[in-house]
C-alpha cells in the first residue's frame, strides 16, 4: 500500500498484514462475536483507492472496507430486499475509473458500480448486453471504456452510453473463458488477459468495429419444404408467384459479410402480414409463411454486420398467391349479379343469419363438450388446462388421460384444427376421438401420429389439417416423450428462467399429406419446472394497435410468475389474464387453448 506494507489475502485463512521492516504478520479474521471483524476468510481481491481507501473482495461475503488504523471492517453485502445493494457477495475483481468511481466484477451478479460517498449500488447484467454474469477482470482504456473478461468472452463497456460490445473466440481470443486473478493493463495501454487456453494481448485503441453494412441476399425460396428452382437465380427477381394450394413457403437469406457470420444478426417482416419486424440469428437465416390468405405481399428482410451495423434497406420480393376461383374478379362479378338477385329474398336470409348463429352455438357446446371435466389428481404432477373460444369457434382442443389400465403413462394433447366454425368443430370431436382411441396403442408420439395423420387424410377434405402436440408422460420417472405437428413449441420454466424447446420440431400438420414422417424428442421434468403448451391463438392474440402478444411476451411473464410457489391453475390464470390485459377487450380472433404441466414432490 502507499505505506509500504505488504497486503496478503489468502484462500481461507483471511487477510495478512506484513510490516516487511519486521517480518511480522497480523492477521484478520472472521470472528463470529465481533461484528467488525472480516466477514469472510476466502479473499479474492485487495484494492487501495485514490482517496487512500482500503477495499477487501471477499467470495462468499461480499465487499469489504478496512480501516487501518483501527483495524475495523465495515461489510457492504447483498440485500435482496435494497435494490441498491451489492448484486452478488462473490467479487473477483476491483477497478477505480478515472472519476473514482469503483466498479466491481462478481461471480455471478454482473458488473457493479459502487458510488462511495452515497454508499450506493447499480449493476448491469447480460440482461443489459454483458457477455457474462461472471466477471474476471476489469480495466479502463485511455478513452474511458471498460475492458472485462468473463467466462464467456470479453465485454467492452461504455459508462457514458451504458453500451456493451462483446467479443469471442471467433473475434480470435484464446477461448471463450478466461482466468481470476489474470488480467493486467501496462503502461503504454497494452492489456492483457490470461485464459484456459493461454492469453491475449491487445491495444483497444487498435480493436476498431466493422463499419460496413453488408449487402442482403435472398439465397432461395422453398414450397411445401422443397427448394424451388426458377428460370433465373432468385437474386435477380422481383416478384414470384404461387398458388393458394401452396400453403407452406420459406425464404432463405444471407448478409453478406463474412468477418465474422455468426454474429450477423437479421430481421424480417412480411408486408400485408405483420406489423413489426421479427428478429433471427445467424443460426436460422430463415422464414417460414403457412396459410397465407391469397393475395399479394412483399417480404423484407434486413441484417447486420459481426458489430451491429445494420443494412436497413436490406433486399425485398414481392410474392402473389393466386386465390381460388371463388375469389376470382369473373366470379365476384357474377357474385354481384346473383346477390341483386337474392336482395328480395331478405326474409330468408334473416333465417340463414339465425340459423348460422344457432350453428356457432352449436359448434361452441360441441367443442366444448370433449373437453377434460377435471384436472387429473397425481402425486408428482400439477395439470391445468383451458380452451376460450373464439367468437366464431376456431376447432380447438386439449385432452389429459391414462394411456393404460395400469395408470403408468398419462397421455396430455393439444390440438388446432384449421377452420371455424361447425366444421372445424367437427373435426376436433373427430380428431380429439383419434388420438384418445389411438393413444393406448401408439405409445410414442411419432407413432401416434402417422396413424392419425393416414386416418384424417382420407376423413377430412384438402383444405382441413391439424396441428397437435401430444406429450406420453412416464409419471414414476418423470420422463416426457413428445411430438409436434406444426405447433407452436412448448415454453420450459427451469431455474428461474423460461424458454422454448428449439428441439421441438414444427413438422406438418395431420391429415395435409398422405406420407408424413414425425419424430419424437425427450424431456426429463424436475421438480419445481413447468412445461407450457399452448396454441396459436395465445400468441397470435392482437390488441387495438393490431400487436401480436407473441412468444416474446410470454417467456418475459413467466420469467416473472414465482412458478415454484404457486399451482398449474394459477401460473394457467396468470397467463390468460395477462393475454386480456394486453387485448384490452378486442375481438378474440382464435380459440386460446393452454395447458400447464409442473413438476412437484
Amino acid at each position: 500500500d502507499k505505506d509500504g506494507i505488504i497486503w496478503i489475502g489468502t484462500n481461507g485463512g483471511g487477510l495478512n498484514r506484513l510490516d516487511a521492516a519486521t517480518g511480522n504478520f497480523t492477521r484478520y479474521q472472521h470472528d463470529t462475536s465481533d461484528p467488525t471483524s472480516l466477514s469472510n476468510d476466502y479473499v479474492r481481491v485487495i484494492f487501495e483507492d485514490s482517496r487512500g481507501l482500503f477495499w477487501i473482495g471477499t467470495q462468499g461475503g461480499g465487499l469489504e472496507q478496512l480501516d487501518r488504523h483501527t483495524g475495523k471492517f465495515s461489510h457492504f453485502k447483498h440485500d435482496p430486499h435494497d435494490p441498491n445493494s451489492l448484486s452478488n457477495d462473490f467479487i473477483f475483481s476491483i477497478f477505480e475509473d478515472q472519476d473514482q468511481v469503483l466498479w466491481l466484477g462478481t461471480w455471478g451478479g454482473g458488473l457493479n458500480r459502487f458510488d462511495v460517498v452515497e454508499s450506493s449500488f447499480t449493476f448491469l447484467t447480460t440482461r443489459d448486453g454483458l457477455a457474462s454474469d461472471a466477471i474476471y477482470g476489469v480495466l479502463q482504456d485511455e478513452a474511458g471504456l471498460l475492458w472485462m473478461s468473463t467466462n464467456n468472452g470479453l465485454s467492452r463497456f461504455d459508462p457514458q452510453t451504458r453500451k456493451f460490445k462483446s467479443f469471442n473466440a471467433e473475434d480470435g481470443l484464446q477461448s471463450d473463458e478466461f482466468n481470476g486473478g489474470s488480467y493486467f493493463c501496462s503502461p503504454d495501454g497494452e492489456m492483457f488477459f490470461g485464459g484456459i487456453q493461454g492469453f491475449n494481448s491487445f491495444f483497444p485503441t487498435t480493436i476498431k468495429d466493422n463499419p460496413v453494412a453488408p449487402p442482403i441476399a435472398i439465397t432461395s425460396f422453398l414450397k411445401m419444404n422443397r427448394e424451388h428452382r426458377f428460370s433465373r437465380p432468385i437474386g435477380y427477381l422481383d416478384e414470384i408467384t404461387i398458388s393458394h394450394r401452396d400453403f407452406i413457403f420459406s425464404f432463405e437469406f444471407a448478409a453478406l459479410d463474412f468477418s465474422a457470420p455468426g454474429k450477423n444478426q437479421y430481421a424480417y417482416m412480411m408486408e400485408g402480414l405483420h406489423d413489426n419486424w421479427i428478429t433471427t440469428g445467424p443460426n436460422k437465416r430463415s422464414a417460414t409463411f403457412t396459410t397465407l390468405s391469397p393475395g399479394k405481399y412483399r417480404f423484407r428482410v434486413i441484417g447486420s454486420n459481426n458489430d451491429g451495423v445494420w443494412n436497413r434497406e436490406g433486399r425485398s420480393i414481392d410474392i402473389v398467391i393466386t386465390p381460388p376461383f371463388t375469389q376470382t374478379w369473373w366470379f365476384r362479378t357474377l357474385l354481384i349479379f346473383v346477390l341483386f338477385g337474392l336482395s328480395i329474398l331478405f326474409f330468408r336470409w334473416r333465417i340463414k343469419i339465425a340459423r348460422i348463429s344457432s350453428e356457432l352455438k352449436t359448434a361452441r357446446t360441441a367443442q366444448l363438450g370433449i373437453m377434460p371435466h377435471s384436472a387429473p389428481d397425481l402425486a408428482d404432477f400439477d395439470i391445468s388446462g383451458v380452451c376460450i373460444p373464439a367468437y366464431e369457434v376456431g376447432g380447438d382442443f386439449y385432452d389429459v388421460f391414462w394411456q393404460d389400465r395400469e395408470e403408468t403413462h398419462l397421455g396430455v394433447a393439444v390440438g388446432d384444427v384449421s377452420g371455424k366454425a361447425m366444421k372445424a368443430a367437427m373435426v376436433a370431436v373427430l380428431s380429439s376421438g383419434m388420438v384418445y382411441c389411438a393413444a393406448d396403442k401408439c405409445r410414442l408420439p411419432s407413432a401416434l401420429f402417422k396413424q392419425l395423420n393416414r386416418s384424417l387424410f382420407a376423413k377430412t377434405d384438402d383444405t382441413m389439417f391439424t396441428a397437435l402436440s401430444f406429450l406420453s408422460i412416464d409419471v414414476h420417472s418423470r420422463d416426457i416423450t413428445y411430438a409436434m405437428a406444426a405447433m407452436e413449441p412448448p415454453v420450459l420454466v427451469a431455474g428461474g428462467k423460461s424458454f422454448h424447446l428449439t428441439d421441438a420440431r414444427l413438422g406438418l400438420p395431420l391429415g395435409a399429406f398422405d406420407h408424413a414422417e414425425f419424430k419424437d424428442s425427450h424431456l426429463q421434468l424436475e421438480p419445481g419446472q413447468v412445461l407450457v403448451l399452448y396454441t396459436d391463438g395465445v400468441v397470435e392474440a392482437r390488441n387495438k394497435a393490431e400487436e401480436f402478444y407473441d412468444g416474446h411476451r410470454l417467456l418475459t411473464l413467466l420469467d416473472k410468475i414465482p412458478v415454484t410457489e404457486i399451482s398449474a391453475l394459477e401460473i394457467k390464470e396468470r397467463i390468460v389474464e395477462d393475454v386480456r390485459q394486453f387485448t384490452g377487450g378486442t375481438l378474440q380472433h382464435d380459440d386460446m387453448t393452454l395447458v400447464v404441466i409442473k413438476a412437484i414432490g
